[in-house]
């Protein structure tokens, strides 16, 4: 049986390599051959990949898959967070890790509705994979009684098929910040609302 659990700081070296994979393009690009320690210095500060708004789902106490899952008030705060430069580390790492802090907060300000929470990430283990864990956590966000919305890039067609199969749809009523050319917003209605 799956378990569901808050991040805490010492999962961080679980959590990193998973959020990695996520999009390793994305943070190679971020931070070239560093990205596992930017993402590290990233789940330890209060941006929206802190450890501790990652869900972490264990089967017999071992660790396979993490989720993020946001609510509008969460996403609200992380948009109102003020970083400042002053505050990363000197130099071009800390540079990148203050560009990408602030991806991430933009990425947090494409608003949902008060009754949808946003999947920002999930991921499982390679080796986890292919098993039914991923629905596992994708039918067990039913039971948070909200619609769930998610983005995902046009060209992950992978992605794409495997949210089809577990009823997501293309949303229609998007946030007018919305970046239609790059991703799509799908959205699964809760059990109570389908």
């Amino acid at each position: 049986m799956m378990h569901f659990r808050l991040g805490e700081l010492s999962d961080t070296d679980f959590i990193a390599p998973l959020i990695y994979d996520t999009d390793p393009s994305h943070f190679e690009k971020a931070f070239g051959k560093r990205a596992i320690d930017g993402i590290v210095s990233l789940a330890s500060m209060n941006s929206p990949i802190n450890h501790s708004r990652i869900t972490l789902c264990t089967i017999n106490e071992e660790p396979v898959a993490i989720f993020a899952l946001y609510s509008p008030e969460t996403m609200n705060e992380l948009v109102s967070e003020k970083p400042e430069l002053r505050n990363f580390p000197f130099g071009p790492f800390g540079l990148r890790l203050f560009k990408e802090y602030r991806v991430l907060q933009k990425a947090m300000s494409m608003s949902i509705r008060a009754c949808q929470r946003y999947l920002g990430m999930i991921s499982v283990k390679r080796e986890f994979r292919s098993v039914g864990y991923g629905r596992a956590i994708l039918d067990s966000l039913d039971k948070t009684g909200f619609e769930v919305v998610l983005d995902v890039s046009r060209r992950n067609r992978k992605a794409l098929s495997i949210y089809a199969k577990c009823g997501f749809r293309p949303e229609t009523e998007l946030p007018p910040e919305y970046p239609l050319e790059n991703s799509v917003r799908l959205k699964r209605p809760s059990l109570s609302i389908r």
